[in-house]
């Protein structure tokens, strides 16, 4: 592909993912492959879901320190049984090794226990109020897509946010809200690279992976030039405009071109 740069349009980015998009190259390299390994040592979706959504968590900064913390969470710590870990508060005695109490950058133990319980308390809660899901604490299908049936894709993000909070992944509605907005790519989109298992949320509602490397990116085609919320729906209108039925295929081009020295 060439380097020069270019004005971004429908068209360039139709065809750097039609041409360009290699998926073993991606998962190669970004933080999403780490999920995909994951899928080898478990089938169950509670599995997957959970440590999809903790890798997300610590998706900042450079992707090889970023791949190197995930998979010692979901190795060392997590033993590939993401789902165990949290249910059964296995993360009580996690990272008590690591220098400082570090889990990635800013990081740290306490935080990430915090985070942790959130998600031990939501499942618990929906556990002891569902009559469909009372029994099955431990069974296959306890979800964090039935806890999120019936929301909208404002709303999934809104209660993601809330319950990550101690790690900072942004506020609803006015930040850009990115590493929520990526999880929900990988769980709902059927495209490559992503996994697609959710059913129940429409890949149509996705919204825009917005960050300032993309702002950027996207300076040719965006009023707003601050990467925040604003941005975020601005760019997701656009990429709707141009697919109404899988808008994020262009969120995967932009990665695509910016790899090839867009």
């Amino acid at each position: 592909m060439e380097t020069k740069k270019k004005i971004i349009t429908k068209d360039l980015l139709e065809e750097a993912y039609w041409k360009y998009f290699n998926k073993d190259k991606f998962l190669q390299v970004d933080p999403c492959g780490l999920v995909y390994e994951l899928k080898k040592h478990t089938s169950r979706q509670l599995d997957i879901e959970l440590g999809a959504l903790l890798v997300a968590m610590i998706t900042w900064g450079n992707r090889k320190a970023i791949k190197k913390a995930a998979l010692h969470m979901l190795e060392n710590e997590m033993r590939w049984k993401p789902a165990d870990f949290i249910l059964k508060k296995e993360y009580l005695h996690s990272y008590l090794t690591t220098k400082n109490g570090c889990v990635y950058r800013t990081l740290n133990r306490e935080k990430f226990i915090q985070v942790c319980d959130n998600l031990h308390n939501a499942l618990k809660q929906e556990n002891t109020t569902c009559t469909a899901l009372r029994s099955k604490i431990e069974e296959e299908n306890l979800t964090l897509e039935s806890l999120m049936h019936g929301k909208s894709v404002e709303e999934i993000i809104a209660s993601l946010c809330q319950w990550l909070s101690p790690a900072k992944l942004g506020k609803p509605g006015v930040s850009a809200c990115k590493r929520i907005c990526m999880y929900l790519r990988w769980m709902v989109r059927k495209g490559e690279p992503d996994l697609g298992l959710w059913e129940n949320v429409s890949q149509s509602n996705l919204y825009a992976i917005m960050d300032v490397h993309v702002c950027k990116l996207s300076a040719s085609i965006l009023h707003r030039k601050q990467a925040d919320w604003k941005a975020c729906t601005e760019l997701t209108n656009i990429f709707r405009k141009w697919s109404d039925s899988d808008p994020l295929i262009y969120d995967i081009a932009l990665m695509t071109i910016a790899d090839h020295g867009f």
